[in-house]
């Protein structure tokens, strides 16, 4: 495979991101805002938790299936299609088992966590939150199997940790009208319509992944250039156990890293008032703006980096990943610069007066997710590469030191001496991969203006084509 190709497959796949993004982005936002305006900050406080929670045990009930499956099915397509079913059968049971135990656990450590709201409200929101737990969990690992047959428009508008933007386009929707029309919403009202999105778009899901499962099936079947010897080999290299050998660390790293990415949300929740865990809500969810270009490139990449490897094809990984930083640094950089400058005026617009508050603690946040921003997806290249220990360690690290560190910043500081501790794991979480990838892989991740020439190049080419297919 050329080096041209692999650009326009990663540049291609980036567009495709980047509009599944975007509407993720409308959606988030929008519900936040709305949410922000029609509940009591107790409550919109308790579901910022809720939602942040639901992410982690995603994560956890998913058992690292979510990018196990995607690397076996992506750095080798000669598998046959009685083991594309074997690996696919295994993701989905998984998800179902473990996210049935995850989510009863989730609704025993819920009920006993809403202390604010007793009798029937209580329990409703424990088992809401539970059903949202299981159902998301399937949800997500559904959509992210689609990828690894390089299926990325469904993954991308139905996938990813948080929930995809389809189902949240479809919530944002529901609590306009509910609050323009129906006007009465309360946090268990919330929850429902929140769970009804994710089960109306799940059936869906399910009979795509069924089809493509079949098709790779039938093309394996036809293909008369497979040996039985390379069918042998793929069936020996996709065993159980080398797929859990594979998902566990890759479920640690994730959950490492979104524990360290909501920690400061769960510090508040348990050590501060509720209305200063509204006003550090709102921070932290302005800054999921900054995020999105280096989520658009890392999920852009992901499918790419083990074929690449496998190939033994490292300069043109090294290119692939370089551009995708640059790519993503400078809206990173642009944005992170506008909240640092404004961000009184951007939170008041976006969640009301009484959230510009948390203007000083939103500069701090952006400024540890531009290191973020900066050396680019060096997480995903390790475990994509086969180090999923490695920064796991590193992940693992990062969150016990925002757990230890966290509330020591808010004892002398409050909700921003959180922030700064905040701050402090991210850059060494995102320093310490980079310094890993370099070391392990072979290649830098870091922003790199040296890359504009091919920047340049790319965009004349598009322009004068029309294109992406042909760069």
């Amino acid at each position: 495979m050329s080096n041209k190709t692999i650009l326009a497959r990663f540049s291609s796949s980036a567009v495709r991101v980047l509009f599944a993004r975007i509407l993720a982005f409308i959606a988030v936002f929008g519900f936040n805002a709305v949410l922000a305006r029609s509940l009591q900050p107790t409550d919109f406080g308790l579901f910022a938790l809720l939602f942040s929670l639901a992410t982690l045990t995603s994560l956890l009930a998913s058992c690292g299936m979510n990018r196990a499956l995607v690397k076996v099915l992506a750095e080798d397509s000669s598998c046959d299609g009685d083991t594309v079913g074997k690996i696919v059968n295994l993701g989905v049971l998984t998800s179902v088992v473990a996210g049935l135990l995850v989510a009863t656990i989730s609704f025993l450590i819920c009920s006993q966590c809403m202390s604010a709201h007793e009798g029937t409200a209580r329990w409703a929101i424990a088992g809401l939150f539970g059903g949202i737990v299981l159902v998301r969990n399937i949800h997500f690992v559904l959509a992210e199997t689609t990828r690894g047959f390089h299926e990325t428009n469904w993954s991308n508008l139905f996938g990813g940790p948080a929930g995809g933007p389809v189902p949240h386009l479809m919530f944002l929707i529901a609590l306009i009208f509910v609050w323009s029309f129906v006007q009465a919403t309360t946090l268990t009202s919330v929850l429902w319509i929140y769970l009804a999105c994710f089960v109306i778009t799940l059936p869906a899901l399910a009979i795509k992944l069924y089809s493509l499962t079949t098709a790779a099936g039938s093309t394996a079947e036809l293909d008369s250039f497979a040996s039985s010897e390379t069918s042998q080999a793929s069936k020996a290299k996709f065993s159980t156990q080398s797929i859990w050998l594979l998902a566990i660390p890759l479920m640690l790293t994730q959950t490492f890293g979104v524990t360290l990415s909501q920690a400061d949300v769960w510090l508040a929740g348990a050590l501060i008032l509720p209305a200063s865990v509204a006003i550090y809500c709102a921070a932290q969810r302005m800054l999921g703006v900054l995020t999105i270009p280096l989520q658009i490139t890392g999920t852009a990449i992901i499918s790419l980096v083990p074929e690449l490897i496998a190939k033994k094809k490292i300069k043109q990984l090294q290119e692939m990943v370089g551009l995708a930083t640059f790519v993503s640094g400078i809206p990173g950089i642009l944005i992170g610069t506008v909240l640092f400058l404004f961000p009184e005026a951007i939170l008041s617009f976006v969640f009301g007066e009484f959230y510009a508050q948390a203007a000083f603690i939103l500069k701090i946040l952006v400024a540890g997710q531009l290191i973020s921003v900066l050396t680019g997806p060096c997480e995903i290249v390790l475990a994509m590469a086969g180090h999923q220990n490695k920064t796991m360690a590193v992940n693992a690290i990062a969150a016990i030191a925002i757990f230890t560190l966290g509330p020591l910043g808010i004892h002398l500081g409050g909700i921003s001496g959180l922030a700064v501790a905040m701050c402090g794991a991210l850059a060494f979480q995102s320093l310490a991969n980079w310094w890993l990838a370099k070391r392990l892989v072979g290649i830098w991740t870091h922003f790199d203006v040296g890359y504009v020439p091919q920047v340049i190049t790319h965009a004349r080419i598009f322009i004068r084509k029309g294109s992406l297919d042909v760069i």
